[in-house]
């Protein structure tokens, strides 16, 4: 039976040992550790063998010490402590270039943020081959700290990730090894199509871990390439599609194992047609959060609309006037928040379902009148309806809208008591922070209520008098913002808006303002948006406004 020392009774093997190593007492602690390596298993004997290799190191005995690290590399090759503890009994005999390949192991076994003392590795790894060769030190990534390079290279696009892929060994080791690097899939800098291996190539990089894939036209997905992709990344929750031209019609179908897709976006100048818009909400009925499709070509309708229970933000852009009827949509998104129809002409305009709706988003559409709207609207944009006049106040035909922050009437012809109307509930309450109202046709010098909330307002391309935008603007004593391009202000105004509080003034296209006036303001922490009127934009847009 072991011999107790007094004042370590009722304690473990490796507690004793840990108690005489702390005294210095290494040749009792080797023999308590010695027991506790013998009587261990699993976790236990992993750490008794580190403890007994310190021992050992303090004892010069550098033969064992590096025969128990070397067990604790078998225990558990994926734990950086046996690589640290082999690494440095080896440079303690002087064997450097052997400590250097065990670091160099370390690195290629023990994986990217399991484990905290992997930079030690890399720096202890750093270290010795700065020393080994001072000439190559100036590679940052042997001495910068790992967490820190791989920061830096995500911040590089994609394509110049792969460039560096082929710098050196150590670099490709280190870039392929953080997984992390490679979860989003890029294409746009693609010169040529996208090979089938190149992307299978990108996929295993990413552990299968892409969740954002961005798609150029110009890579030339077909349907192998598609379908791979959404097969294999489980995790795939956004989706770009990008360049100039047609989508082809096999993207829908590949979708369909696209079991975690939440966002679609098909940006400017990428074509698609109205029922693949269709078919690509019904491939994601189940998952889909947004999608904003920019360029909407085709005159054929959707054929109706899938059930999307989850869709929470919708945008089309039609190229021309295609005819959208809004009542089955309304029945087939009960929970969107957001919804930005641009360029349609709208028909039966009924939106009484959309009970969540935040964000209404009506521009060019060809409204004559504004359908009922829920109350919880809390940006509302109408712009550019040049028809757009009364807004009729009734139970029947109008909620207020009590939470409206923002109000956009900009290029319509609502009268000022159809925009109070519309804004009043708001002010009342002090939500209104942003209004627009400039661009007008006949109905201009509109009267607006006074707004201490509101902190933006375009007043632009109105032809009213200097003092009528500066009795105007008085009404809001926290304006911020302020925009009165293509107007008579003149630097007299300018003065009174700044001395009133703006930070923000755009008054592009002003024939009346100096250039030492936006000088003036912008010696005053004013950010000025100023620029001379071109002579063919004066003759075709100020003075036809003004004569």
């Amino acid at each position: 039976m072991k011999s107790i020392v007094p004042g370590e009774e009722g304690m473990s093997p490796l507690e004793r040992g840990r108690r005489r190593y702390q005294r210095k007492e290494y040749a009792s602690a080797l023999s308590a550790f010695t027991e506790a390596v013998d009587t261990s298993t699993a976790n236990l004997l992993f750490t008794a063998l580190d403890h007994r290799a310190a021992a050992y190191e303090k004892l010069q005995r550098l033969q064992p010490a590096l025969r128990d690290a070397k067990s604790m590399i078998d225990l558990k090759p994926e734990s950086s402590k046996g690589y640290l503890r082999c690494g440095k009994v080896l440079q303690l005999k002087g064997e450097n270039e052997l400590a250097i390949k065990i670091y160099e192991l370390g690195l290629r076994k023990v994986k990217i943020g399991t484990d905290d003392s992997r930079t030690m590795i890399q720096s202890m790894f750093n270290k010795m081959k700065r020393a080994q060769d001072p000439e190559k030190s100036l590679d940052p990534l042997r001495f910068l700290p790992l967490e820190l390079a791989v920061m830096i290279v995500h911040n590089l696009a994609m394509r110049d990730r792969v460039i560096c892929l082929a710098v050196s060994k150590p670099w490709k080791s280190l870039l392929e090894s953080s997984y992390k690097l490679w979860t989003t899939l890029d294409t746009t800098s693609a010169r040529k199509p996208m090979s089938l291996k190149s992307l299978r190539v990108h996929l295993r990089r990413s552990n299968y871990e892409v969740d954002h894939a961005i798609i150029s036209l110009k890579a030339q997905f077909d349907p192998p390439k598609w379908t791979y992709l959404t097969k294999n990344c489980k995790n795939l929750r956004k989706l770009e599609i990008c360049g100039s031209g047609y989508i082809g019609a096999s993207l829908a179908s590949a979708l369909t194992s696209a079991n975690c897709l939440e966002e679609i976006s098909i940006r400017q100048n990428t074509h698609i047609r109205m029922h693949q818009v269709a078919e690509l909400l019904d491939a994601c009925q189940k998952t889909l959060l947004k999608i904003n499709v920019h360029q909407v070509v085709s005159h054929r309708g959707t054929g109706g609309w899938p059930n999307l229970p989850k869709l929470q933000r919708l945008s089309l852009r039609a190229t021309s006037d295609h005819p959208i009827i809004l009542e089955p949509l309304a029945r087939a998104t009960p929970n969107i928040e957001s919804i930005a129809l641009n360029g349609w002409r709208l028909i039966f305009p009924c939106i009484d379902g959309w009970t969540k709706l935040q964000d209404l988003d009506f521009t060019n559409t060809n409204l004559r009148a504004i359908p009922k709207l829920p109350p919880t609207l809390r940006r509302l944009i109408l712009r550019d309806n040049p028809h757009l006049q009364d807004v009729a106040v009734s139970e029947e035909t109008w909620n207020p809208l009590p939470l409206l922050e923002t109000f956009d009437c900009a290029g319509t012809d609502m009268t000022s008591q159809s925009i109070k109307n519309v804004i009043d509930p708001s002010i009342k309450i002090g939500n209104l922070r942003i209004l627009s109202v400039g661009d007008r046709g006949q109905n201009t010098s509109i009267d607006l209520p006074r707004c201490d909330t509101l902190e933006e307002l375009q007043i632009a391309y109105m032809h009213d008098e200097e003092s009528y935008f500066i009795t105007l603007v008085d009404r809001f004593p926290n304006l911020r913002k302020l925009d009165v391009s293509a107007t008579k202000v003149t630097g007299v105004a300018v003065r009174h808006f700044v001395n009133s509080g703006i930070i923000h003034l755009k008054v592009s296209e002003c024939f009346d303002i100096s250039a030492d006036a936006v000088a003036w303001a912008r010696s005053q922490g004013v950010e000025v948006e100023f620029n001379f009127p071109s002579q063919a934009t004066a003759r075709n847009s100020f003075r036809n406004i003004h004569s």
